[in-house]
């Protein structure tokens, strides 16, 4: 019962694993309130040498007068993880890509794969030559060291909201992340189910 309960689980984790890879993980959206920016143009304008008074004043008086309300999006990124591969791939950081491509993708895949082939081993010799080589990349999975990296990343555009008066930053989480992150919990799951098997 427990071996078809982690085979179940390691089945749905990786059907997880693929919409957690393509759909969007984050979203950052970058605003700029318009009264902060507008003070800033004054005050630069202000402090500029060689700038007659009078200039300074009429500007002042002008910006007094304006309705100047609201935030101003000035940028706004969605990213995915194969997004975020190929994006990097073509800035030419090659090795970036490579490294979470691998870690993040390739590995996680792989040693699910090799998990259920372990399993369904018929042969208990096939068995444990597979589980040797899942065993060795199992060390080299760094989904979950992801997804932690995403967290961080989302609380720290977040506290920019808190120090920042000009320009505010804030992060959503996108459903890629959800995918990804059922894909973690239920994977450590299964292998805890699939490594308790007796031995036959």
């Amino acid at each position: 019962m427990r071996q078809k309960l982690g085979i179940l689980l390691m089945l749905i984790a990786l059907g997880f694993l693929i919409p957690g890879v393509m759909q969007p993980i984050l979203q950052l959206t970058g605003t700029v309130e318009k009264t902060a920016l507008v003070d800033l143009g004054v005050q630069t304008l202000a402090s500029a040498p060689g700038v007659p008074a009078f200039m300074v004043s009429i500007s002042e008086q002008l910006v007094s007068q304006l309705d100047i309300s609201g935030d101003l999006h000035v940028y706004e990124k969605t990213r995915s993880i194969a997004g975020t591969v190929q994006e990097l791939y073509q800035a030419d950081q090659w090795l970036v890509a490579l490294l979470i491509g691998l870690f993040s993708i390739v590995i996680p895949f792989i040693k699910s794969l090799l998990m259920l082939t372990s399993v369904m081993a018929r042969n208990p010799q096939n068995s444990h030559a597979v589980d040797k080589v899942k065993n060795l990349i199992s060390k080299w999975s760094m989904a979950d060291v992801f997804v932690v990296a995403i967290i961080v990343a989302f609380l720290a555009a977040n506290a920019t909201q808190q120090t920042e008066k000009l320009f505010s930053l804030n992060a959503q989480f996108m459903p890629g992340f959800y995918y990804f992150l059922s894909y973690c919990i239920l994977s450590i799951l299964s292998s805890q189910l699939l490594d308790q098997q007796p031995d036959k």
